[in-house]
């Protein structure tokens, strides 16, 4: 009988083994999410953004995952004629704004790893600006101060898995005192991380 509890008991093991590998590699799996989003510019006009973010993590049924990986910025305007325009990083962004009749776009990273793969940024944060069609990195002093306030989702994804994200829900999330300042407002003496 004492052999057969021992036996008992390594098969539980082994099975437990496999129940945790498993539920490992389930969360190592990548999902995304997509919705659209309302943006205030700073001349007036509220346009609508197609966001997208890819995440790492277990998809739970009531968000998008654990840890967001890649984004997407996919919009229209008038003055730059009739093409979407896509932004795709590995930033979290912040700020999408125009000035002086440029596109410019402001993400954070999120972990260590975005964090050393865009050279360790001080402050914490990259801007680009749209010329000629495609998106330059530009240095931190050429983001325009006009621009620094936050504009974008600043959440892990939309409320609730909503689909459209209003202008007025992000008024209400900028209103949580939770919120640390430099993620409502771009801060030069702000870094993201200290690694």
């Amino acid at each position: 009988m004492n052999n057969n509890i021992k036996r008992g008991g390594w098969l539980a093991v082994v099975l437990l083994g496999c129940f945790v590998l498993a539920v490992s590699a389930l969360g190592g799996c990548s999902n995304s999410g997509s919705w659209q989003e309302e943006v205030k510019l700073t001349d007036g006009r509220v346009i609508t953004v197609t966001q997208k973010r890819r995440y790492e993590g277990v998809y739970t049924g009531q968000n998008f995952g654990d840890l967001p990986r890649e984004f997407w910025l996919t919009f229209k305007l008038p003055e730059f004629g009739d093409q979407e325009i896509t932004w795709h990083e590995n930033l979290q962004p912040h700020v999408l704004n125009i000035y002086q009749g440029k596109i410019y776009i402001v993400g954070v990273p999120c972990t260590e790893r975005e964090f050393r793969q865009y050279g360790s940024p001080r402050p914490s944060y990259l801007g680009y600006r749209y010329e000629a069609g495609r998106w330059q990195l530009i240095p931190f002093n050429e983001i325009p101060e006009a621009i620094y306030d936050t504009n974008m989702i600043i959440a892990n994804g939309p409320p609730r898995g909503a689909k459209f994200v209003s202008f007025a829900m992000k008024a209400e999330e900028m209103k949580d005192d939770t919120l640390s300042a430099e993620a409502k407002r771009i801060d030069p003496r702000y870094s993201a991380l200290n690694y």
